[in-house]
Formats: structure tokens, sequence, C-alpha cells
């Protein structure tokens, strides 16, 4: 007998010999388990991938969140802080204030640190650059003989905010000739008192990346 053939023989006759089969796959079972293993891997790198984006999704959300928290917080501070002095001589004076759809002027304390100390003029502007609008905060010391709210050379500027198509500013009070109180586009400089509220809006050129209006309250108890 071949010992490279398996063989079965039957006794009964006549005498005949039947190959045994040899344990393994074929080629067309070969390709087959391939073909599984392929697409299971394509199925499990595409999982893969889909979850580290989501995941980066979800650390960008949080990031910009994040962001607008900051930027929110320093703000409401800042405008908290607001002080309706009067800039001027004799029947001259006029409340320190002034805003328009690109820029708000003000005054208020100055933050801690040893930098700067006193009153400070803050100006608050939306700035055009390659990328679109910048929202930048300067501030300078204030002149307290100062015949007018000027604007100065700033001692320190910040970039608050970035990568915005527009960004616009709107103010809510009673202006002179307003019998209630409504939102403006402008609060000129000369105006009896200050606004109530500052409303900023910024829109990005993605929908979904613009942050929600900001509505920034001015302390009734310090208007006049």
């Amino acid at each position: 007998m071949n010992v490279e053939l398996r063989t079965a023989c039957y006794r009964s006759p006549p005498l005949r010999c039947k190959p045994q089969s040899v344990g393994g796959f074929t080629l067309l079972e070969l390709l087959v388990a391939i073909m599984i293993l392929t697409l299971m891997m394509t199925v499990s790198f595409g999982a893969v991938r889909l979850g580290g984006r989501s995941w980066e999704a979800g650390v960008e959300r949080a990031n910009a969140s994040e962001e607008v928290r900051a930027v929110s917080d320093f703000l409401r501070r800042q405008f908290a802080q607001m002080i309706p002095i009067s800039v001027g001589n004799g029947e001259e004076t006029q409340i320190a204030f002034a805003g328009g759809q690109n820029s708000i002027r003000f005054i208020a304390s100055a933050p801690r640190g040893p930098a700067i100390a006193g009153l400070i003029v803050y100006t608050l502007i939306t700035e055009e650059y390659a990328d679109g609008q910048r929202l930048v905060l300067s501030y300078a010391s204030f002149d307290p003989g100062a015949e007018e709210l000027r604007e100065a050379e700033p001692d320190q500027q910040l970039i608050l905010a970035d990568g915005f198509a527009t960004i616009s500013f709107d103010f809510f009070g009673t202006q002179a000739d307003d019998s209630m109180p409504s939102w403006h586009e402008e609060w000129p400089y000369g105006e009896e008192n200050i606004p109530q509220l500052v409303r900023i809006i910024l829109a990005a050129v993605n929908d979904a990346d613009s942050w929600p209006e900001l509505v920034l309250r001015i302390r009734a108890e310090e208007q006049s």
C-alpha cells in the first residue's frame, strides 16, 4: 500500500480500495475566507474611524463651548463694572458711553493687576483680518481732565474671538426720543443715560459654528 495515499479496502469481493479525503481547504474556500476577513476588517476600521471623528467633534464642541463661556464671562464682568461717569466741563458734560454696529466705548474700573490702575477707557471693536472678523478689546488709562470721550492709544489689546463672517452690536434702553425701552443699532455719544443691555451677535461662515447671542446686562443701580 502506498504510504502517500491512504485507502480503505473492503473485504467483500471483489476487493476494492477507496481513497480517503485528506483534511484541508480548497482554493474556493480560502478565497471566501479571505473575502469575509477583508469585509470584517473594513467594517472594523470604519467603526474606529467613525469613533475617532465623533471624539474629535466632541472635543471641538467642548472647546467651542468653553471659549464662548470664557469670553461671555469676561465681557459680563467688564460691563457689570461700567461707570456712567460724565466727561467734560460745566454744561457740556456727556455720559461717557458710545456705541455703534462695530464699536463700543465705555469707562469701567481697571482689572486687577499691577500693570494698570484706576479708571479705564475700554474700546470693544470688530476688526477685519484675512479670515474674516474678530472681536478685539483694547483699554487705556482714563484722563479725568478730558473734555470728551476720545479713543486713546491702547496700553494693551486682547483678541477675544476670531473666525467670524460678521460681528455686530445692539443696545437696549431708553434714548432721548423714546417713550419705551427698545433695541437700537446705535447709542450715540451724548445720550442722557447708558443702555440697559448690550447684545453681541457673532455669525460664523458656517452656521453650525456661530455663537449664541451674547446679551450683557449693565447694572441698573449704576445708571443715572
